[in-house]
């Protein structure tokens, strides 16, 4: 009787590992079923748009696993009411194609350098069609819980056309593939809960933003400047009356100047009573302020995970980030649970199809995990040089690259068969060095573009193809 392995998932880190798992030598005597489950009725993960965010926003404040989460409306019935995706109308990605790509299966080449979400998606959705037959794509599948029982993992879902009914099921392994892009952190700061309370339309997070028309003619604050703050600044000074944004420290972007937005430091404190106004730290003040959209990132939280939450070696603890994982990947008190693209500040697709081929080869035996020991003292020497929290698994730069890398060192000896991924050599890793300043040069255009809007009046809408400001 071979292996159970579930995987919970399907976006690009889902769908790799499916893949990856499914070519192992062997794969349909060493595993006796492999599925993936999908809460949507494709695949595609985040990159599954849900264009109505009416009906869904985050707990305010939300800074940890047990005081977040997300309240919906009675009238959220589908999947893409019920769970929607941080994807909004007007995107792009931050990553040019050529680099961004699986092994082996290139982007169209009408896709410009960088192609819009919904290319993206179809992408996705073409890469699941070279997944062995021996996988089974489960959709509108909503996972309900996931616990460890008597030594075998039980996965009980909801079959979203079917809600009367709850399925469980069996597993050995279980791969979790399901993002964490999903449970919105918005810090606690002093008189925001009371704002929240009298004015909750005017407090809203990245992930419920779709398009700047519901901002027309407001004064905006956007909080946060990294890469989503920016975008979503960009974007509302077509349409609004003034947009401010709120920084705690120097953007990625530094160079990208949208001379419209007011730039202030870190907010200390909300006062919705005093002319809708907030306070910095420096003391300064601006107020009839009538949206404020929280770009501070998510939490790590698995909602349906009913083992190993708590305690002292938990894996999720307040949210901040992950626990007791080996090499970013396995969990070190029972390895039957692995977690991907759990980094930040990398590139996810070819990342995921490296991740993929060592847990594969895990699965099926070809390769032996160290022991529990080994592992262990491995991730506190990480965890003594990265720290604890978001850092943790922040790999900026090219340490994506060299962590891929040592993910074929796991390997060696198995690379023959089954399936491999691209290694980061010289030059790949060279243009991978100059992602940022490649993306700042193209929103720097934007600006320009999003700018000669402003004077026309126009709503955002994405810029495809030649611009010349």
């Amino acid at each position: 009787m071979g292996k159970r392995i579930a995987i919970i998932g399907g976006g690009p880190a889902g769908l790799a590992a499916a893949k990856a798992i499914g070519l192992e030598p062997n794969a349909k005597d060493k595993f006796s079923n492999v599925d993936l489950y999908e809460r949507h009725s494709n695949v595609g993960g985040l990159w599954t748009y849900t264009g109505n965010k009416d009906l869904v926003r985050a707990q305010v404040p939300s800074t940890t696993n047990e005081n977040s989460g997300e309240i919906l409306s009675a009238s959220a019935r589908t999947s893409e009411e019920r769970f929607v995706s941080p994807m909004y109308e007007n995107m792009e990605t931050n990553i040019p194609k050529d680099i961004m790509q699986f092994r082996d299966f290139p982007m169209p080449e009408e896709y410009e350098s960088f192609p819009t979400r919904g290319e993206i998606a179809d992408y996705i959705r073409s890469y699941a069609r070279t997944i062995p037959s021996n996988v089974n794509l489960l959709y509108n599948k909503n996972i309900i819980s996931l616990t460890k029982k008597d030594n075998e993992w039980e996965l009980v879902y909801q079959d979203l056309n079917d809600r009367d009914n709850e399925i469980a099921r069996k597993y050995d392994d279980v791969v979790l593939a399901q993002g964490h892009f999903d449970s919105p952190y918005i810090p606690d700061v002093p008189g925001l809960k009371e704002w929240y309370n009298k004015d909750p339309e005017s407090i809203t997070h990245s992930k419920y933003f779709n398009n700047v028309k519901p901002y027309k003619g407001k004064n905006v604050l956007i909080i946060g400047n990294s890469a989503s703050g920016l975008d979503i600044a960009t974007q509302c000074i077509t349409y609004a009356k003034s947009v401010t944004m709120s920084s705690k420290s120097e953007s990625p972007f530094k160079d990208v100047i949208i001379s419209d937005v007011g730039q202030i430091g870190v907010v200390a404190k909300y006062d919705i009573n005093d002319n809708r106004s907030v306070t910095t730290v420096d003391g300064e003040k601006i107020k009839d302020i009538d949206v404020v959209i929280f770009c501070t990132g998510y939490l790590y939280k698995i909602p349906f995970l009913k083992s190993y939450q708590g305690g002292e070696t938990g894996l999720t603890g307040t949210g901040s980030q992950f626990r007791y994982l080996y090499k970013q990947l396995f969990y070190i008190p029972d390895p039957t649970l692995s977690t991907m693209l759990v980094p930040q500040k990398i590139i996810p697709f070819p990342f995921a199809e490296c991740q993929a081929q060592y847990i594969a080869r895990v699965l099926s035996g070809r390769v032996n995990l160290p022991s529990k020991d080994a592992m262990l003292k491995e991730y506190e020497l990480e965890l003594a040089e990265k720290g604890e929290g978001n850092a943790f698994h922040a790999m900026p730069g090219t340490a994506d690259c060299e962590y891929c890398n040592t993910l074929f060192k796991e390997i060696k000896g198995t690379d023959k068969d089954g399936f491999v991924a691209e290694y980061w050599d010289e030059r790949r890793t060279e243009r991978r060095a100059h992602i940022v300043e490649y993306k700042s040069k193209r929103l720097q255009l934007i600006v320009k573009y999003a700018e000669k809007l402003q004077k026309e009046n126009n709503p955002y809408v994405l810029l495809r193809g030649e611009f010349n400001p």
